[in-house]
């Protein structure tokens, strides 16, 4: 018997499928940089432009949320059965038009009501990204292909920075229609190139059992990564096939499919990782709902964001290295060197208040990054096949379930202290640096995919 992860590393290597792979799905992950910023500067912008109160600036802002939280429950069981190909190409086409009907909206409830929409299909592609890349990539370079995800997410953020010295006068007015259609421009690009370049993992064939599709596509992806010398021979189809039929069976005796992601084997894992992501969540939300209002009281212009968001790229760059670097970091030491600076960095902005603003702020952002980060790839990692979409989508949503409620306690506490919620976070923190510690499952430059008596 051979195992994917074996023909991955002899047969098919890294290279051009794997580069086109990541740069089309990572499109979704540049859109949900430019996302997360502009919903904030969304709200400060229409409190001022349609005289909004607490209590609709709140529910604004948890409408788009919801909206995600069921996009991604339906991402965990719909890409296990129609592909993640299939999945990525319909609701990046439907995020698309959302967009930019979107940018014609001129009520409150109509505003509401397609937040929520946009958040259901945008919510439905975003676990996507590491599911195909850590189907697509070789154990040794699986963490940087799946963190590249994490610099494409910044780039998101610079990239819709820059839109804003050219549509918008301050952080609270502007032209935020004609931005809305600027920022609509990667998520059309990323469904146009769905359709044409995306190919289905073939990790989702083994699992459906297509083995002629999985062998034609490996054929076809040894070719495009230039590796014609390397044949894919008769007995090599035949122990990829013996291996993929017993590790199906193995599932199938696990009972996966009566207890999915909270079975024996995965439910500790899962409390887990639905436990940090709800925490990381929640201290996202309050970088995003806060930071314009922080920066509009400060009297700051666009300028310190960007400078934020470049040096942010850079410092990103240094867990990109260590990733997949099992001494120095690999995935679980990167969770809690992350949960320590962010417990740091709260309590000190509490403290210190405008004094540590800029500072406190970028450490917050790199380390919810690579939070969510190592948790996405974490989750990968963690589910057999069978499971992989399944776990994610549901990591993600009930993550974001937990931060739904945020705005309606943020912003009270923000107008008794601006600085209040991160006093808050910074025992948040010290519960998430605590949950690390319970991880015992880390395959940083181990194969995704390994069969029990492996």
């Amino acid at each position: 018997m051979i195992s994917f992860d074996q023909i991955l590393e002899t047969k098919i290597g890294t290279g051009l499928y794997q580069g086109k792979t990541l740069f089309i799905i990572g499109l979704v992950e540049f859109c949900d940089g430019i996302e997360y910023t502009f919903m904030s500067i969304l709200i400060a912008i229409l409190q001022t432009e349609w005289n909004l109160n607490q209590a609709q600036v709140a529910t604004l802002g948890s409408s788009f949320l919801f909206g995600v939280v069921l996009g991604n429950l339906l991402c965990a069981f719909l890409a296990d059965q129609i592909g993640r190909k299939i999945t990525f190409s319909i609701f990046t086409g439907l995020s698309s038009f959302l967009v930019f009907y979107t940018s014609f909206s001129n009520s409150y409830e109509e505003m509401i009501m397609l937040r929520l929409c946009f958040g259901l299909v945008f919510g439905t592609t975003s676990p996507l990204g590491f599911i195909f890349i850590s189907e697509v990539t070789e154990a040794k370079y699986r963490g940087r292909f799946s963190f590249g995800l994490s610099l494409l997410y910044i780039f998101g953020k610079i990239y819709f920075v820059f839109l804003c010295f050219f549509f918008l006068d301050s952080y609270t007015s502007g032209n935020w229609r004609g931005l809305i259609r600027f920022n609509g421009i990667p998520i059309t690009s990323a469904f146009i190139l769905s359709l044409f370049f995306v190919q289905e993992t073939i990790r989702y064939y083994l699992n459906r059992e297509e083995y002629q599709k999985a062998f034609e596509e490996i054929e076809k992806i040894i070719k495009l990564n230039g590796k014609e010398n390397a044949q894919f021979q008769d007995e090599e189809k035949k122990g990829l096939q013996e291996w993929s039929q017993k590790q199906i069976q193995e599932h199938r005796e696990q009972e996966l499919h009566l207890y999915g992601v909270l079975s024996n084997e995965y439910r500790k894992e899962t409390l887990l990782l639905w436990l940090v992501c709800i925490l990381t969540n929640l201290q996202n939300m309050s970088i995003y709902l806060l930071m314009p209002f922080l920066f509009a009281e400060n009297n700051s212009g666009f300028a310190p964001m960007l400078n934020m968001f470049i040096i942010e790229f850079f410092f990103a760059l240094i867990i990109y290295y260590m990733i997949d670097n099992p001494r120095y970091g690999g995935r679980i030491k990167i969770m809690a060197f992350s949960a320590a600076a962010l417990t740091i960095a709260n309590g000190l902005l509490y403290i210190l208040k405008n004094q540590f603003l800029y500072i406190g702020l970028f450490i917050i952002k790199i380390s919810t990054r690579g939070l969510f980060s190592t948790i996405g790839l974490l989750c990968c990692e963690t589910y057999p096949l069978y499971l992989r979409s399944q776990g994610c989508g549901l990591v993600q949503a009930i993550g974001k379930i937990g931060a739904i409620p945020s705005p309606y306690f943020l912003f009270p506490l923000f107008y008794i202290d601006p600085y209040l919620p991160f006093g808050i976070m910074c025992v948040l923190s010290i519960i998430i640096l605590t949950v690390t510690c319970f991880f015992n499952q880390d395959k940083t430059q181990k194969h995704l995919e390994m069969l029990k008596d492996e």
